[in-house]
């Protein structure tokens, strides 16, 4: 597979690029140097190896913890490209009225019809 066929590179570099836009240079920067991901837009083989997939996932998903925005950015980019993100970003986040709804089984008196 060359280089700029990878689904999970397209994603990186779309979010590079719009997340320099919105959380700052800086922010991305350190993304980038905590993730070891390059995200150059020249491909030089001779200077560095291409960033890795895990590498590039690990970028994701340290993006998607930036913000609620980010992280529905990675989603809709992940489907619309196909890759798969790990759970810790697909799941669905607990909910005040979901988790009442789980502690009503073990305490029948508390109501939800005021939520």
């Amino acid at each position: 597979m060359s280089e700029d066929s990878r689904p999970i590179l397209a994603v990186a570099r779309a979010i590079g690029t719009r997340g320099q836009t919105i959380h700052g240079r800086e922010a991305i920067v350190e993304l980038c140097s905590k993730t070891g991901v390059s995200l150059m837009d020249t491909f030089d083989h001779e200077i560095s190896d291409p960033d890795s997939d895990e590498d590039l996932l690990q970028f994701v998903s340290a993006y998607a913890k930036l913000s609620p925005a980010s992280r529905l950015t990675v989603m809709v980019l992940a489907k619309q490209y196909g890759v798969k993100l790990p759970e810790a970003i697909t799941k669905r986040r607990r909910t005040l009225r979901g988790l009442l709804e789980e502690l009503s089984e073990y305490f029948p008196k508390i109501g939800l019809s005021g939520i």
